[in-house]
């Protein structure tokens, strides 16, 4: 399988992929907050939507329609758009529940996880980040010759795959500070802090520009 690409193309792109995972960025913020308001468990279900599309965009590249996103900047910029609404958004309900207070952090229900997934899927589908990771730098490491949507769909795996860890050590970070967030000061901490995240995620976004070639 790996065998399609050569040893410096496969060390370019995974050195770029693993920093480009580590650097902290609305993936990340939506993780460590999810974490450490409900822990390590539902927050697989933050993790996986997250994951899941990527694994949309990567399809996309591999059909060749991520080319109709770069080809039209309105159309990325309105994906940009209401991605930075829907994060400040969250992060309204974060800053308005620490601005309330509240009772101490409760145990996740066995329906959150499904929260999560939705939630950080529809995050991660308007994240331009996303979506040019998979849509344009993926194709320049598969190359324009003839087997490319494969290799494509092998490197979109990879990626996938090897974000899985980087998300769930940020998860488990997230859950170490859930065990100091028992009483209702500490929740009130930990909310405003989601919530000054995720304007930190959104301001990330905003920021993100397409190149155009």
């Amino acid at each position: 399988m790996l065998s399609a690409f050569d040893t410096a193309t496969l060390a370019a792109f995974f050195t770029t992929s693993f920093l480009l995972n580590i650097t902290p960025g609305p993936a990340v913020l939506r993780t460590i907050g999810d974490s450490m308001q409900h822990g390590t468990v539902p927050a697989h279900g933050t993790i996986f939507g997250i994951l899941g599309a990527n694994a949309m965009y990567c399809a996309l590249a591999v059909m060749g329609l991520g080319a109709v996103i770069l080809a039209f900047p309105s159309l990325f910029e309105i994906i940009k758009w209401v991605g930075v609404c829907y994060l400040l958004w969250i992060a309204f309900g974060a800053l308005r529940a620490a601005w309330r207070g509240g009772a101490t952090l409760a145990a996740p229900v066995p329906a959150e996880g499904r929260k999560l997934f939705i939630r950080s899927f529809l995050l991660q589908s308007m994240n331009p980040k996303s979506s040019l990771f998979f849509c344009a730098m993926l194709p320049i490491f598969a190359g324009e010759a003839e087997g490319a949507p494969m290799r494509i769909a092998i490197l979109g795996a990879l990626a996938i795959l090897s974000e899985y860890p980087v998300l769930l050590g940020y998860a488990l970070l997230g859950a170490r500070a859930l065990a100091f967030a028992r009483t209702p000061t500490a929740r009130r901490i930990t909310d405003a802090l989601s919530g000054l995240a995720l304007i930190g995620a959104a301001t990330m976004v905003a920021r993100t520009a397409l190149e155009r070639r």
